[in-house]
């Protein structure tokens, strides 16, 4: 079994030692971002994810430079690889925050915008349900015949259909 190096690429965003700091950390963050629909939840869970394997990079850079514990010094062609490796996940993991929350931004925008022309409240806690209409599952990126439908498909045009639904709303 392969030891777990950095967890960048884990399948879970958080190191065994970390998951309880993590799932604190989630939970706050899913309460700041209050995500109302399914969409918003998995984006929400994508920027929670993203930002809590950033958080690693400093310390793993940091580890790099540290002396093992023989008292020999580190072979510099391996820090650069390394430094190099945590430089690729870095980008990629910011690419992945800043277009995840590009469109929860989006998504969040185009919901307050229907619901204030419909003249719903902006949250369902200030109503006592949560909004179950035509307009809300063209928001969810679900063909209407899919409300019935537990396990119904995403289609791959997300940030698309947003659009469309409120051009037509308008």
């Amino acid at each position: 079994m392969n030891a777990v190096t950095h967890g960048l690429t884990a399948a879970k965003p958080y190191l065994p030692t970390e998951r309880p700091s993590y799932e604190a950390f989630a939970a706050d963050q899913l309460q700041r971002l209050a995500p109302q629909t399914q969409v918003e939840h998995e984006l929400s869970q994508t920027i929670i994810d993203a930002t809590w394997r950033l958080r690693r990079i400093p310390a793993l850079e940091a580890r790099l430079f540290e002396d093992d514990s023989s008292g020999n010094a580190t072979d510099p062609h391996k820090i650069v690889r390394s430094l190099d490796t945590l430089s690729r996940h870095e980008l990629r993991l910011r690419k992945l925050l800043t277009a995840a929350t590009a469109e929860l931004q989006d998504r969040l925008a185009i919901r307050r915008n229907m619901q204030k022309q419909q003249g719903l409240p902006s949250t369902p806690k200030q109503s006592g349900f949560v909004l179950q209409t035509p307009a809300h599952v063209a928001l969810n990126n679900e063909p209407p015949h899919s409300i019935h439908t537990a396990n119904a498909p995403s289609t791959p045009e997300i940030g698309m259909a947003g659009s469309q639904s409120s051009s037509q709303a308008a």
